[in-house]
């Protein structure tokens, strides 16, 4: 092997070059790829950003500064994430409970119900705790409601989820697979506030209120997102690997 400026020979070949040849089908395959991996990144990188905001609303927010929800709907942007409560009797009657909750190996429901806000026809939305699942699922927990009027201390929370539902069976009298504010209007026909409210005042009910932070997690998404962009960083040198290849000539006869 010798070289001679910008060229090599390697047996009686002459290099003078590389050539990018793409193949139709590998490009298709590597487009793909690149589509999937950089709309997740930048998913994942986004949701660690809405979480790391969460909790700097959250740090601003003091826990004394609640702020208390009448008869006129809220601005739900304006409050979101923070504390807030209402004064109001719970409606009993329109309990709802979000199935497959499970606490570590223990089945269990999530509660709703509505809260009628004192001196007004305006409701919240109570997400008030959870409570194991009896031992027949045919069976429906037994749930302790206070009576007469009480407040309520909580988080505010957007009011509807994004979800996938496999089956148009949603929900079975009480239970229901997914719970948002929307579904409880049409149900109910009754007002309520644009929000949901997360119970963390304790009442007498034998719930359990310890929800997680929303504001958590945003190190694993930001770990996710690199791992994401890790893999379209190597589509892309694959890809070029394999279809750069160098150009040979063979050499005149001396």
């Amino acid at each position: 092997m010798y070289r001679k400026g910008r060229h090599a020979a390697i047996d009686g070949a002459l290099i003078v070059g590389f050539a990018f040849r793409p193949r139709p089908g590998l490009t298709v395959f590597a487009l793909a790829g690149l589509a999937l991996t950089v709309s997740a990144c930048l998913w994942q990188y986004g949701r660690g950003q809405e979480k790391d905001r969460i909790a700097a609303r959250m740090a601003g927010d003091t826990a004394g500064a609640h702020f208390e929800l009448g008869a006129r709907p809220v601005d739900e942007a304006a409050v979101r994430f923070l504390h807030v409560t209402a004064r109001g009797e719970f409606l009993a009657d329109a309990l709802v409970l979000l199935d497959n909750q499970a606490r570590g190996t223990v089945p269990g429901y999530v509660v709703f119900m509505p809260l009628r806000i004192a001196g007004s026809r305006m409701h919240v939305l109570v997400k008030r705790g959870w409570v194991a699942a009896p031992q027949d699922r045919g069976v429906e927990p037994a749930v302790r409601t206070p009576g007469g009027e009480v407040t309520v201390e909580g988080l505010a929370l957007p009011p509807n989820s994004k979800f996938l539902e496999l089956s148009s069976n949603t929900h079975t009298g009480r239970v229901w697979q997914n719970v948002t504010l929307e579904r409880v209007v049409a149900a109910t026909q009754l007002d309520f506030q644009p929000l949901l409210l997360e119970q963390s005042n304790a009442l007498d009910d034998g719930l359990a209120r310890d929800w997680p932070k929303p504001s958590s997690g945003s190190a694993k998404h930001y770990g996710y997102a690199f791992q994401w962009g890790a893999m379209a960083v190597l589509i892309v040198i694959f890809y070029v690997v394999l279809h750069v290849r160098a150009k040979p000539q063979t050499p005149p006869a001396p």
